[in-house]
């Protein structure tokens, strides 16, 4: 069990590292552009082992804590990745079995972790499956809305797709600064990832809003 647990561990900080180098790559390279394709596709794969060493790990090391937030960072990255098979949404597309699936799956994970921190209060360390659960049924709610209602912009899929990836990557930094950094309290290391990446995650979703916007402003003024 020791030998399983160790060659998990190994392989899952293999696919943290790749998805860190990855992830930072597919960031600030052009999107749609081929670098930017070919290091998401990566980025992908690394967070997918990371979450299959992570539920795995979890299970074996009875740590109910780790199998559900390693479920919710992998929840990010697929509701991300998916919403470019989505684009045609609103315009006779519709959600695929598997789109739900995530959605209503993430929904139950999330209430775990909000009712797991209710019962053990929210003292100490327990805010941070309390911000997880809660972040976790705020996005998979929109999604069923999404699916259920259309969206409501061309680019909706674009804004999507950054916050998911941007929130998968934020887990990353999330787990590598929580193993590294013991000289702050816990519930800081674990949340402020989370604060300054939505921050950043915000701020690249406007700036691409605007872009959008742009165009219609200058027909408009142009009229």
């Amino acid at each position: 069990m020791a030998l399983l647990i160790t060659l998990l561990l190994i392989i899952h900080i293999a696919g943290g590292f790749t998805a860190l180098i990855s992830g930072f790559i597919a960031a600030i390279t052009q999107k749609g552009g081929p670098a930017h394709r070919k290091t998401g596709k990566i980025y992908f794969w690394g967070m997918t082992i990371v979450f299959i060493t992570a539920i795995s790990l979890g299970i074996l090391k009875e740590n109910w804590f780790l199998f559900m937030v390693g479920f919710f960072s992998y929840y990010m990255v697929v509701r991300g990745y998916r919403i470019l098979y989505l684009k045609k949404l609103g315009a006779g597309q519709k959600a695929a079995p598997l789109d739900w699936a995530i959605a209503i799956t993430a929904i139950h994970f999330g209430a775990a972790l909000v009712i797991s921190s209710l019962v053990h209060g929210l003292g100490g360390f327990n805010p941070v499956p309390f911000v997880f659960g809660a972040l976790a049924i705020s996005f998979a709610i929109k999604d069923v809305r999404l699916f259920l209602n259309g969206p409501s912009s061309k680019q909706h899929w674009l804004y999507v797709h950054i916050a998911g990836m941007g929130g998968g990557y934020i887990a990353t930094w999330t787990a590598f600064l929580v193993t590294n950094i013991h000289f702050l309290p816990p519930v800081l290391v674990w949340l402020a990832p989370t604060v300054i990446g939505s921050t950043c995650i915000g701020i690249t979703i406007r700036k691409y809003r605007k872009q959008a916007a742009a165009p219609r402003a200058t027909r408009t003024v142009a009229a």
